[in-house]
């Protein structure tokens, strides 16, 4: 390629952290211009988002990147584009064949040289050198390679778009129709393979030993076993294939579905328990059963029985009907005996779900269950729990060893019925004793893969609603597209209007809230008060974007949530919930899963305006300390609690919502966390549910609600008196 540099050499690569550790350091401290890398693809992401008018890359472009990888490849930029919104598509071509309206795209040549071809005028290509990390103009050329173009993906206009539909997973297997095809053809030549080894089998019986030729025998021999050794290679090669294929839709369904859980309103998912949202992800397990066990092989098989049955039919004439005779025979028993059967699978499942729940409630409340000696109580629960399930198996194992034992028994008559007037039809002089042979092994050819449908009915069916779970769940609208953008909230002031809100939690159900209303002016301190069932958490979780109002409305300085971008709103809102939850990894890590680009000063004022900063620097490995998991458990709740607030504070939000701040703490710790909210008084617009006469006497006002209206707004004071009225 002819050259010409346009800019000086890059500053010097620094590979001491990994390509994604300095990424996010530049972004952090806006210092693009020194971010370097070995990698040529890890070079072009920027130039290629900036080239695609991607202007808001910075936040979602961290959470994008792999967190676990060294080195960026093609495959992990492909990724990363796709997650933030951008589809590619591989193209063989030459440089000078890439239509200009296909700018900008990435060209990686057959010498692996990569480019990013950025505007083409004329006889020149601007392009960025992810090799040199310089822009440069070049001559469009005959270089071959692979052109990658880029289709945007992102909602226009601002609508939202939702193409799920029905057709989730019929829509992910037609990605894959060229390798389905392929799969066709290697099953098609695998069966021509099996019917041409009975046919060799009868040639050998009628004429060589017929003949007693045994000249012919070495070359029939050497026939067959070639034969033999192109089905093992053939059936290896369609194995691998379709293991392929099972990998990338397990990836796929596995990652998609787990994204759209993330991204779906809190509605869908808070309200139903841990295990039942584990069982609804462990079903989904059976698509990938299906594919990488034998039942996706035997499905492809079954198609050609047509094949083998026109053969037994130009063979044995009308012993063709045996083979069908029994096919209509599994029909017709199947009818009769698969709804007992299913019957008593679903008992099993329901068995197996609840012994499944009341261990996972014993594990969460073991201390509770020696707290107060219900030890042998909850065993004999457990007990007539396990006997439950222990004969819902049993019975279901009855079941299926009368659909196997009738299955084999089906299969014993067709192979004697088979042997029986073949032998007549040889004796009558109808048929050859090693078309016999032959008809035999064509019709075990033939009710083999049958029987094992037959018997794998169940699986298909809990396949068939695997998949309409799937295609039920990424129908289910998400609260935000991959790059889908609204208003910035980054310069709220921090007025609250809360106009007549009305919200519940299913159709069923009571009202959670019911015409609430009030106001809080920018600055101000709002304690939210009542008892428990009030609504109170409800209505925090409500302005924190968790919920969207179904009748009244709610705005923010004037504007409408509903007009909001969920995940802007959040991010505009610093949020400490009632119960706080480490994840594991650094302090550091878990304070920046509110804002990824915090720099290390801003972890710094965040934990000191929570008032945690000496306790984390006291720390023997300071922010770089790992909590999560168990850890979490022997923190003392105080400190717990402020890195709530510490996580919280890491994004610069005017709006702070506190749900029971003060919950499960001891004197020491409350009088410190009363100490910090005096200081962030004025400072931010806060909301604090709390039952404590010492929060409450620290806010500029309070709420008295009860039964999810608002009782009373007003004076701090005279709202504790009415608490304290209720209660006496």
């Amino acid at each position: 390629m002819n050259v010409t540099q346009i800019n000086p050499p890059p500053i010097a690569k620094n590979p001491a952290l990994p390509f994604s550790e300095r990424l996010a350091e530049a972004l952090r401290n806006d210092k693009l211009d020194e971010f370097h890398d070995d990698s040529p693809y890890a070079s072009c992401i920027i130039p290629l988002l900036k080239e695609l008018g991607w202007h808001n890359y910075a936040r979602e472009l961290l959470e994008a990147l792999p967190h676990f990888a060294d080195r960026l490849e093609l495959v992990d930029l492909r990724n990363i584009l796709v997650t933030i919104g951008y589809d590619s598509t591989p193209k063989k071509t030459q440089l000078k064949d890439i239509k200009p309206e296909l700018y900008p795209c990435l060209f990686v040549t057959d010498k692996d040289e990569v480019h990013v071809l950025l505007s083409r005028e004329n006889h020149n290509i601007s392009s960025f050198n992810a090799q040199t990390e310089q822009y440069e103009t070049i001559r469009p050329t005959n270089a071959s390679g692979t052109a990658y173009v880029f289709t945007d993906t992102h909602p226009s206009h601002g609508m939202s778009i939702n193409d799920a539909g029905d057709s989730w997973f019929y829509k992910l297997i037609h990605r894959f129709k060229h390798l389905i095809i392929h799969l066709l053809a290697m099953t098609c030549l695998i069966n021509f393979v099996a019917l041409t080894v009975p046919l060799f089998v009868m040639v050998i019986y009628d004429k060589v030993i017929g003949a007693k030729s045994a000249e012919t025998l070495p070359y029939l021999i050497t026939g067959v076993a070639m034969l033999l050794v192109a089905d093992l290679i053939l059936r290896y090669l369609r194995a691998q294939l379709l293991g392929t294929i099972a990998g990338r839709i397990d990836y796929l369904i596995g990652t998609e579905t787990f994204r759209q859980l993330l991204f779906l309103p809190p509605v869908f998912t808070e309200r139903s328990t841990v295990a039942s949202q584990l069982s609804r992800l462990k079903q989904f397990d059976s698509v990938r059963d299906f594919f990488t066990g034998p039942n996706a092989a035997m499905t492809l098989e079954i198609p050609f029985a047509v094949l083998f049955i026109s053969v037994i039919a130009i063979l044995a004439g009308w012993l063709a009907i045996i083979p069908v005779a029994v096919i209509f025979a599994y029909i017709i028993f199947g009818t009769f005996w698969f709804p007992h059967t299913n019957s008593t699978v679903m008992q099993s499942g329901i068995a197996k779900t609840n012994k499944q729940r009341m261990l996972m409630q014993s594990m969460d409340g073991r201390k509770e269950i020696k707290a107060i000696g219900g030890e042998s109580v909850w065993w004999e629960r457990f007990r007539e729990t396990s006997g439950d399930s222990v004969m819902a198996s049993y019975k279901t194992f009855i079941a299926s060893s009368i659909l196997n034992s009738v299955s084999q028994s089906l299969m014993t008559m067709a192979g004697a019925a088979t042997v029986g007037f073949g032998t007549l039809m040889v004796i009558n002089g109808d048929m050859t004793i090693g078309a016999l042979i032959a008809t035999m092994a064509l019709v075990w050819r033939v009710l083999s893969p049958l029987q094992g449908a037959f018997l794998s009915f169940f699986k298909f069916q809990q396949l068939r609603k695997s998949i309409a779970q799937i295609n039920q769940l990424m129908r289910l609208k998400v609260e935000q597209h991959s790059g889908q953008s609204s208003l910035l909230l980054s310069q709220l002031k921090g007025q609250i209007n809360v106009d007549r809100v009305s919200f519940r939690y299913g159709p069923e159900e009571d009202p959670a809230l019911l015409g609430v209303s009030f106001e809080v002016k920018p600055g101000e301190m709002i304690a939210i008060c009542g008892d428990t069932g009030a609504g109170k958490s409800t209505l925090v979780k409500l302005i924190a974007g968790m919920y969207r109002p179904q009748a009244g409305s709610f705005s923010i300085d004037d504007l409408d949530i509903r007009q909001l971008n969920a995940m802007d709103l959040r991010r505009a809102i610093s949020y400490v919930p009632q119960v706080t939850h480490m994840f594991h990894g650094t302090i550091a890590q878990n304070m920046r899963l509110n804002n990824i680009l915090a720099t290390d000063d801003d972890l710094h004022r965040a934990a000191e305006e929570a008032g945690v900063l000496d306790d984390i620097l006291s720390l023997p490995e300071g922010f770089n300390t790992r909590i999560g998991d168990n850890t979490s458990d022997h923190m003392p709740p105080g400190f717990s609690r402020a890195l709530s607030m510490a996580r919280a504070f890491v994004n610069p939000a005017q709006i702070l919502l506190l749900d029971e701040p003060g919950a499960s703490l001891d004197d020491e710790s409350d009088q410190r966390l009363i100490k910090q909210l005096k200081k962030l008084k004025g400072k931010h617009t806060i909301i604090m549910v709390s039952h404590r006469p010492s929060h409450i006497r620290i806010a500029d006002k309070a709420v008295l609600m009860e039964q999810g209206m608002v009782k009373f707004t007003g004076d701090a004071d005279t709202v504790i008196n009415m608490m304290l009225e209720n209660i006496s």
